[in-house]
């Protein structure tokens, strides 16, 4: 089983974390993202930690 946390799921937003990053998704889209190695990241697909917990999530 994949580990990861919902923080927040609004309407249209929704935050997944788990212990390496985080990312916001507009309507299941990931839109922006946070890690703890690197900081903000404008695109999700830059960074090794963000990648892995997408790969979580999509799979």
């Amino acid at each position: 089983m994949q580990q990861f946390r919902i923080s927040f799921d609004g309407a249209f937003y929704k935050i997944v974390e788990d212990e390496d990053a985080a990312i916001l998704l507009f309507e299941g889209m990931p839109i922006s993202a946070a890690c703890v190695e690197h900081g903000s990241h404008k695109d999700p697909h830059e960074c090794p930690h963000t990648e892995k917990l997408l790969k979580k999530i999509f799979s």
